[in-house]
Protein backbone atom coordinates (compact mmCIF):
# COMPACT_ATOMS: atom_id res chain seq x y z
CA UNK A 1 0.00 0.00 0.00
CA UNK A 2 1.55 3.51 -0.81
CA UNK A 3 1.97 5.80 1.87
CA UNK A 4 0.23 8.86 3.25
CA UNK A 5 2.08 11.16 5.48
CA UNK A 6 -0.41 11.96 7.72
CA UNK A 7 1.81 12.92 10.80
CA UNK A 8 4.83 13.27 8.68
CA UNK A 9 5.40 17.07 9.77
CA UNK A 10 5.16 16.23 13.73
CA UNK A 11 7.65 13.56 12.86
CA UNK A 12 10.47 15.67 11.15
CA UNK A 13 9.78 18.65 14.25
CA UNK A 14 10.43 16.33 17.03
CA UNK A 15 13.40 14.28 15.40
CA UNK A 16 14.88 17.87 13.97
CA UNK A 17 14.58 19.36 17.48
CA UNK A 18 16.36 16.61 19.12
CA UNK A 19 19.18 17.05 16.15
CA UNK A 20 19.59 20.84 17.11
CA UNK A 21 19.89 20.49 20.75
CA UNK A 22 23.00 17.84 19.94
CA UNK A 23 24.29 20.24 17.66
CA UNK A 24 24.52 23.00 20.51
CA UNK A 25 26.18 20.84 22.90
CA UNK A 26 28.56 19.41 20.76
CA UNK A 27 29.51 23.33 19.33
CA UNK A 28 30.17 24.17 22.33
CA UNK A 29 32.53 21.53 23.11
CA UNK A 30 34.70 23.52 20.54
CA UNK A 31 37.44 25.57 20.18
CA UNK A 32 36.02 28.20 18.05
CA UNK A 33 32.68 28.83 19.14
CA UNK A 34 31.87 31.98 16.97
CA UNK A 35 33.02 30.13 13.91
CA UNK A 36 30.86 27.20 14.33
CA UNK A 37 27.92 29.00 15.47
CA UNK A 38 28.44 30.95 12.16
CA UNK A 39 27.28 27.45 9.98
CA UNK A 40 23.84 27.53 9.17
CA UNK A 41 21.84 24.89 10.15
CA UNK A 42 19.19 23.21 7.26
CA UNK A 43 16.74 21.04 7.54
CA UNK A 44 15.42 19.74 4.01
CA UNK A 45 13.43 16.42 3.40
CA UNK A 46 12.50 15.47 -0.43
CA UNK A 47 10.25 12.87 -0.84
CA UNK A 48 8.82 11.83 -4.33
CA UNK A 49 5.81 13.75 -5.59
CA UNK A 50 5.50 16.35 -2.82
CA UNK A 51 6.64 20.09 -2.68
CA UNK A 52 9.83 21.03 -1.37
CA UNK A 53 10.34 22.95 1.86
CA UNK A 54 13.86 24.18 3.31
CA UNK A 55 14.31 25.67 6.53
CA UNK A 56 17.73 27.73 7.23
CA UNK A 57 18.39 28.94 10.56
CA UNK A 58 21.21 30.43 12.61
CA UNK A 59 22.45 27.38 15.16
CA UNK A 60 20.69 27.61 18.41
CA UNK A 61 22.56 29.18 21.68
CA UNK A 62 22.31 26.68 24.21
CA UNK A 63 21.28 29.96 26.64
CA UNK A 64 18.26 30.11 24.10
CA UNK A 65 14.87 28.79 24.96
CA UNK A 66 13.40 28.46 21.41
CA UNK A 67 13.46 25.71 19.82
CA UNK A 68 14.54 26.41 16.84
CA UNK A 69 17.77 28.91 16.16
CA UNK A 70 16.73 32.40 14.12
CA UNK A 71 15.60 31.74 10.55
CA UNK A 72 18.24 33.02 7.75
CA UNK A 73 16.31 35.29 5.66
CA UNK A 74 16.73 36.51 1.92
CA UNK A 75 18.99 33.58 0.57
CA UNK A 76 18.84 32.04 -3.34
CA UNK A 77 18.17 28.35 -2.80
CA UNK A 78 18.66 26.29 -5.83
CA UNK A 79 18.62 22.80 -6.48
CA UNK A 80 20.00 20.81 -9.37
CA UNK A 81 19.29 16.92 -10.45
CA UNK A 82 20.34 15.88 -13.68
CA UNK A 83 20.40 18.54 -16.19
CA UNK A 84 17.64 20.15 -14.28
CA UNK A 85 17.87 23.24 -11.83
CA UNK A 86 14.89 24.61 -9.96
CA UNK A 87 14.89 28.01 -7.56
CA UNK A 88 13.50 27.69 -4.04
CA UNK A 89 11.25 30.67 -3.16
CA UNK A 90 11.13 31.98 0.56
CA UNK A 91 7.58 32.35 1.61
CA UNK A 92 8.11 32.98 5.38
CA UNK A 93 11.34 34.02 7.01
CA UNK A 94 14.14 30.83 6.58
CA UNK A 95 11.18 28.80 4.78
CA UNK A 96 12.41 28.32 0.93
CA UNK A 97 9.41 26.14 -1.45
CA UNK A 98 9.16 24.67 -4.52
CA UNK A 99 5.76 23.58 -5.28
CA UNK A 100 6.07 21.00 -8.09
CA UNK A 101 5.97 17.70 -6.20
CA UNK A 102 7.10 15.95 -9.81
CA UNK A 103 10.19 17.03 -9.53
CA UNK A 104 11.60 14.59 -6.94
CA UNK A 105 11.63 11.07 -8.77
CA UNK A 106 12.84 7.73 -6.70
CA UNK A 107 16.47 6.87 -7.16
CA UNK A 108 17.11 10.68 -8.17
CA UNK A 109 19.79 12.48 -7.04
CA UNK A 110 19.83 16.31 -5.61
CA UNK A 111 22.40 18.82 -4.95
CA UNK A 112 21.14 22.00 -2.99
CA UNK A 113 23.54 24.84 -3.41
CA UNK A 114 23.30 28.33 -1.92
CA UNK A 115 25.20 30.95 -0.54
CA UNK A 116 24.86 32.26 3.20
CA UNK A 117 27.25 34.21 5.15
CA UNK A 118 29.90 34.46 2.02
CA UNK A 119 30.25 30.67 2.27
CA UNK A 120 29.41 28.25 -0.40
CA UNK A 121 26.60 25.93 1.29
CA UNK A 122 25.71 22.75 -0.20
CA UNK A 123 24.39 19.26 -0.01
CA UNK A 124 23.80 15.99 -1.49
CA UNK A 125 21.08 13.06 -1.37
CA UNK A 126 19.65 10.67 -3.56
CA UNK A 127 15.71 9.64 -3.18
CA UNK A 128 15.90 5.46 -1.99
CA UNK A 129 13.88 3.24 -3.28
CA UNK A 130 9.87 2.49 -2.32
CA UNK A 131 10.02 -0.30 0.53
CA UNK A 132 9.70 -3.94 -0.44
CA UNK A 133 7.40 -6.64 0.26
CA UNK A 134 6.45 -4.68 3.44
CA UNK A 135 3.55 -7.10 5.42
CA UNK A 136 2.28 -7.27 8.71
CA UNK A 137 1.50 -10.94 11.17
CA UNK A 138 -2.07 -9.42 11.35
CA UNK A 139 -4.10 -6.46 11.51
CA UNK A 140 -5.27 -6.28 15.13
CA UNK A 141 -3.46 -5.23 17.92
CA UNK A 142 -4.54 -5.98 21.72
CA UNK A 143 -3.30 -4.11 24.50
CA UNK A 144 -4.06 -5.86 27.56
CA UNK A 145 -6.32 -3.91 29.74
CA UNK A 146 -4.43 -2.98 33.29
CA UNK A 147 -5.80 -2.42 36.46
CA UNK A 148 -4.54 -1.87 39.77
CA UNK A 149 -4.54 -5.37 41.94
CA UNK A 150 -4.75 -7.16 38.94
CA UNK A 151 -1.91 -9.04 36.53
CA UNK A 152 -2.20 -8.27 32.75
CA UNK A 153 -2.14 -10.49 29.99
CA UNK A 154 0.72 -11.12 27.85
CA UNK A 155 1.17 -8.64 25.42
CA UNK A 156 1.30 -10.29 21.59
CA UNK A 157 3.22 -8.31 19.57
CA UNK A 158 2.33 -7.75 15.40
CA UNK A 159 5.52 -8.58 13.65
CA UNK A 160 6.48 -6.85 10.54
CA UNK A 161 8.56 -7.62 7.61
CA UNK A 162 10.38 -6.02 4.86
CA UNK A 163 13.11 -6.90 1.96
CA UNK A 164 16.46 -5.58 2.78
CA UNK A 165 18.10 -6.13 -0.71
CA UNK A 166 21.18 -4.44 -0.37
CA UNK A 167 20.84 -5.88 3.48
CA UNK A 168 23.05 -2.45 3.98
CA UNK A 169 19.82 -0.60 3.50
CA UNK A 170 18.29 1.77 6.57
CA UNK A 171 14.88 2.16 7.67
CA UNK A 172 12.72 3.54 10.37
CA UNK A 173 9.27 2.41 11.60
CA UNK A 174 6.52 5.18 12.62
CA UNK A 175 3.01 3.87 14.31
CA UNK A 176 1.18 6.75 13.67
CA UNK A 177 -2.92 7.23 15.49
CA UNK A 178 -5.50 8.23 12.73
CA UNK A 179 -8.13 8.88 14.95
CA UNK A 180 -10.19 12.46 14.71
CA UNK A 181 -10.87 12.45 18.80
CA UNK A 182 -8.42 9.50 20.18
CA UNK A 183 -9.44 7.40 23.26
CA UNK A 184 -6.95 6.83 25.90
CA UNK A 185 -5.96 3.30 26.33
CA UNK A 186 -5.54 1.75 29.85
CA UNK A 187 -2.36 1.05 30.19
CA UNK A 188 0.75 1.24 32.72
CA UNK A 189 2.20 4.43 31.23
CA UNK A 190 3.02 7.15 33.92
CA UNK A 191 1.84 10.60 33.58
CA UNK A 192 0.65 12.20 30.57
CA UNK A 193 3.52 10.04 28.63
CA UNK A 194 0.77 9.69 25.94
CA UNK A 195 1.79 10.17 22.43
CA UNK A 196 -0.14 9.80 18.81
CA UNK A 197 2.98 8.80 17.17
CA UNK A 198 5.64 6.58 18.39
CA UNK A 199 9.09 6.22 16.62
CA UNK A 200 11.85 3.12 16.04
CA UNK A 201 15.03 3.46 14.38
CA UNK A 202 15.41 -0.16 13.11
CA UNK A 203 18.56 0.53 10.93
CA UNK A 204 19.27 -2.22 8.84
CA UNK A 205 17.21 -5.22 10.12
CA UNK A 206 14.11 -6.68 7.53
CA UNK A 207 11.77 -7.31 10.93
CA UNK A 208 10.43 -5.11 13.56
CA UNK A 209 7.80 -6.50 16.40
CA UNK A 210 5.47 -3.89 18.55
CA UNK A 211 5.97 -3.34 22.01
CA UNK A 212 3.26 -1.77 24.23
CA UNK A 213 5.02 1.29 24.52
CA UNK A 214 4.20 2.00 20.61
CA UNK A 215 0.37 2.36 21.90
CA UNK A 216 -1.35 5.28 23.33
CA UNK A 217 -5.17 5.55 22.15
CA UNK A 218 -7.63 2.78 20.71
CA UNK A 219 -8.44 2.81 16.97
CA UNK A 220 -6.98 3.19 13.75
CA UNK A 221 -3.18 3.52 13.31
CA UNK A 222 -1.31 3.58 10.14
CA UNK A 223 2.55 1.79 10.58
CA UNK A 224 5.00 3.31 8.46
CA UNK A 225 7.55 1.72 6.93
CA UNK A 226 10.79 5.05 6.33
CA UNK A 227 13.24 3.80 3.85
CA UNK A 228 15.74 6.25 4.59
CA UNK A 229 19.88 7.23 4.21
CA UNK A 230 22.88 6.54 5.65
CA UNK A 231 23.26 10.84 6.28
CA UNK A 232 19.69 10.62 8.18
CA UNK A 233 20.24 7.50 10.08
CA UNK A 234 23.92 8.76 11.11
CA UNK A 235 21.93 12.11 12.09
CA UNK A 236 18.85 10.52 14.55
CA UNK A 237 21.52 8.13 16.43
CA UNK A 238 24.41 10.70 16.70
CA UNK A 239 23.19 11.41 20.04
CA UNK A 240 23.10 8.00 21.08
CA UNK A 241 26.62 7.70 19.83
CA UNK A 242 28.04 10.94 21.95
CA UNK A 243 29.26 10.94 25.12
CA UNK A 244 31.42 13.69 27.54
CA UNK A 245 34.39 11.11 27.22
CA UNK A 246 33.72 11.00 23.49
CA UNK A 247 32.73 14.58 21.77
CA UNK A 248 32.49 14.35 18.00
CA UNK A 249 31.55 17.16 15.22
CA UNK A 250 27.35 16.67 14.86
CA UNK A 251 26.20 14.24 11.98
CA UNK A 252 25.65 16.41 9.09
CA UNK A 253 25.76 16.30 5.16
CA UNK A 254 26.39 20.07 5.05
CA UNK A 255 28.95 20.98 3.63
CA UNK A 256 29.63 24.41 5.55
CA UNK A 257 27.16 24.33 7.83
CA UNK A 258 24.92 21.88 9.87
CA UNK A 259 21.54 19.86 9.63
CA UNK A 260 20.12 17.50 7.03
CA UNK A 261 19.47 17.80 3.48
CA UNK A 262 18.55 13.77 2.98
CA UNK A 263 15.31 11.74 0.52
CA UNK A 264 13.05 8.99 1.82
CA UNK A 265 10.46 6.95 0.85
CA UNK A 266 7.95 4.75 2.66
CA UNK A 267 5.26 2.34 2.76
CA UNK A 268 2.06 1.85 5.19
CA UNK A 269 0.23 -0.97 6.33
CA UNK A 270 -2.83 -0.19 8.75
CA UNK A 271 -3.78 -1.68 11.67
CA UNK A 272 -6.88 -1.71 14.38
CA UNK A 273 -5.80 -0.82 18.38
CA UNK A 274 -7.89 -2.33 21.22
CA UNK A 275 -8.14 -3.61 24.30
Amino acid sequence: MEITYTHFKQIKKLTFVILLFTMSILACKKGDVTADYERPVVEGYLVPGQSITIKVYYQKYLEDTISYGYPIKDLQLKITSGGSTVNLTETEDGIYKYADGSFVKENGTYTLNFVCLSKQISAITTIPSKPKNFIASGTEQVVPTFSFGTTPESFIPIQFNWTNINSNDYYLISVQCTEAVPIKLATRRPGNNYSVNSENIVGQANTFNTSEENFSYFGSHNVLLFHINKEYYDALTANNNSSSLNLTNPATNVTNGLGIFTGLRADTLKINVSQ
